[in-house]
């Protein structure tokens, strides 16, 4: 007989978990490494209760190994760390036996949970880092290392400020928890439905609308997800069947998704939570971060949407229909657009006034819900409302849940590099690899976020590239916040890159289409998200970090690039040249370099030139 049923178990603790991090860390005074440990106790609990061992095994069946074994383990073992935090920031590494017995199954417990939420990738890269820190003394040339005894390592990553009860896991507990329910609180109370009737709204009525909504409408929702296979499930389940149904073909559809979906992971405000994670690492305030991200996330945009219209006119598609496009006066509504907008404006208006993230999420989210549940006073809209809100901060405890083990995962991976000095060697490596060639180096590092990014989600993609390489590249001398960036467009572009490419298998199961044409359409719509990266560090005004007028230049040359590019890609194809042309004009003028911007723009404007002529001669001869 079953103790209690999976589904209310789950629901139980994810609402607990929720309203523990939206309001209790607030109204509690707790110290780092106490928060951190409940953190970890929370988080563990609700993916062992929510996730089964093996995926598709029945949801409802008991719980009772997780609710007597695992998380009583996990919650002794956290308690141990709450009650002995001060002592452990005294003496770090002074563990008992049964300290390092515990660490050494919360460790494994960790890892678990991490591959029931997001596979076995972190658990592999940490089992190899594990290796390596004991095969050490057995390894060739530089990757050699004096070796560390189990105890010490145990010691590190548990009975310490460090590893399990690290910065990333300090993150997890507090702002970008903070952001997860946030978003959840958004989409639940209706923001994806407006989003999707506000594109419609914008784009819908021009030539090739059915796409354009669909960039739109992941560029809106991607603001406040930032998850590409989120942004493609939600959006894409509207905007594909839609595109097909007026014309479009499947695989073009579901790359217009993919790309514009995995958009948001680079799409101010909230970037798939990296803005926060970048603002910490780089000790700069978030809203630098997202003014320096904004330059190219626009040319970004402005290519897809360029791409989406040449394609548009070359196969003579049709906007969407009047009768699908609801009316503003039924989506520009006081019920509808209050509690999507004004939680946004309060969060930047606390952020210009100086609150921390977490202060300013929290007012947020709790202007979120307050705004809701004002929308309808009557007892059965209260009610409604209410269950909503409910369900909403459940749906968030799990997201929080889903990635905290994440993160913490790569805490102890961090650690174990610190331990082996990997990042230096790495460093070395890369430099040497790249030798006195800045570009040689860039390609090199660039694989490295590619590879990690097939398998991971962007956020462990980000830190651990942060961890491993941008030392490196710094040391080329580049600007900081453009190595940073770098690496994060990298680690986001590995959604709609093959041989994983999970933005563009999604959006191939909705379409119907063939994920590797998908991802091929999906590659040439982001082209500029793929040449960008080594433009702006080589000249950061592309982040807008510079003069304001090589700001604003490099803006109007790198829109001018975006559009010449699409129309390379995507435009007419009555000869092989024009094309070539066009996509050679288009980098140019991205290339941060005002002699090769003008290069550029000479040879696009000859080719316009060149195509007037010719086509006027072509009408005359037809005539």
């Amino acid at each position: 007989m079953p103790w209690i049923s999976r589904e209310r178990a789950v629901y139980a603790v994810t609402l607990g978990f929720a309203i523990f991090q939206l309001f209790i860390t607030m109204i509690v005074s707790l110290y780092d490494m106490q928060l951190r440990a409940i953190h970890v106790l929370m988080s563990l609990a609700v993916v062992f209760l929510a996730i089964p061992f093996k995926q598709g095994s029945a949801a409802g069946k008991n719980i009772i190994f997780e609710s007597l074994v695992v998380i009583p383990i996990v919650l002794i073992a956290n308690i141990r760390i709450f009650m002995n935090w001060e002592n452990i920031i005294l003496y770090p590494g002074d563990a008992g036996r049964m300290d390092l017995i515990l660490g050494a199954i919360l460790t494994i417990f960790i890892l678990e949970a991490a591959r029931r939420a997001t596979g076995w990738a972190i658990p592999v890269l940490v089992c190899l880092m594990f290796i390596y820190v004991f095969l050490g003394p057995l390894m060739p040339g530089i990757w050699i290392h004096p070796g560390f005894p189990l105890d010490h390592v145990l010691s590190s990553i548990y009975y310490s400020p460090g590893g399990i009860y690290g910065s990333l896991t300090g993150m997890s507990a507090t702002f970008i928890s903070m952001f997860i329910i946030f978003g959840a609180l958004l989409d639940a109370t209706g923001g994806g439905k407006t989003f999707i009737d506000l594109a419609l709204l914008v784009a819908g009525r021009f030539k090739g609308g059915p796409a354009k909504v669909a960039v739109v409408s992941s560029a809106f929702f991607g603001m406040i997800s930032g998850s590409a296979v989120a942004n493609v499930s939600v959006t894409g389940n509207y905007t594909i069947p839609l595109m097909k149904g007026l014309g479009y073909d499947s695989n073009f559809a579901g790359g217009v998704e993919a790309i514009s979906s995995t958009g948001g992971g680079i799409t101010p405000p909230v970037m798939g939570i990296t803005a926060f994670i970048m603002a910490d690492l780089l000790g700069m305030p978030y809203l630098k971060i997202i003014g320096y991200a904004a330059i190219p996330c626009l040319l970004f945009y402005i290519g897809i949407l360029a791409g989406v219209h040449f394609e548009a006119v070359r196969i003579r598609l049709i906007p969407v229909p009047a009768d699908q496009i609801p009316a503003w006066q039924e989506v520009l509504t006081f019920k509808k657009t209050l509690p999507l907008f004004a939680p946004v404006c309060v969060l930047f208006f606390l952020l210009f006034k100086g609150y921390t993230l977490l202060t300013a999420g929290f007012y947020s989210c709790s202007t979120v819900i307050m705004l809701f549940m004002l929308s309808d006073l009557t007892l059965s809209g209260l009610k409604q409302n209410f269950l909503k809100l409910m369900k909403a901060l459940s749906n968030g405890g799990l997201s929080v849940a889903k990635i905290a083990p994440i993160l913490i995962s790569v805490g102890i991976f961090t650690d174990l590099l610190g331990l082996t000095g990997v990042a230096p060697k790495l460093s070395s490596l890369i430099l040497e690899m790249g030798g006195t060639n800045l570009i040689g180096s860039l390609l090199v590092a660039a694989l490295i976020p590619l590879v990690l990014g097939a398998p991971l989600p962007v956020t462990a993609t980000y830190i651990l590239s942060a961890a491993l390489i941008a030392p490196a590249i710094v040391k080329l001398k580049i600007d900081v916040v453009a190595a940073h960036m770098f690496l994060l467009y990298w680690a986001t572009m590995a959604s709609v890159t093959p041989p994983t490419c999970t933005a563009c298998v999604i959006g191939a199961n909705i379409g119907g289409g063939n994920w590797f044409k998908v991802a091929l359409v999906g590659m040439r719509l982001g082209a500029v998200a793929f040449m960008i990266p080594f433009f702006f560090v080589l000249n950061p005004s592309l982040l807008g970090r510079g003069e304001p007028k090589d700001v604003l230049i490099c803006l109007a040359t790198g829109i001018l690039g975006a559009l010449f590019l699409a129309a390379g890609f995507f435009g007419s194809r009555d000869n092989f040249i024009k094309p070539v042309v066009r996509v050679a004009a288009g980098a140019l003028m991205l290339a941060p370099s005002y002699k090769l911007s003008i290069l550029g723009i000479a040879i696009g404007a000859a080719e316009l030139l060149f195509e007037k002529i010719f086509s006027g001669k072509r009408r005359v001869d037809g005539s």
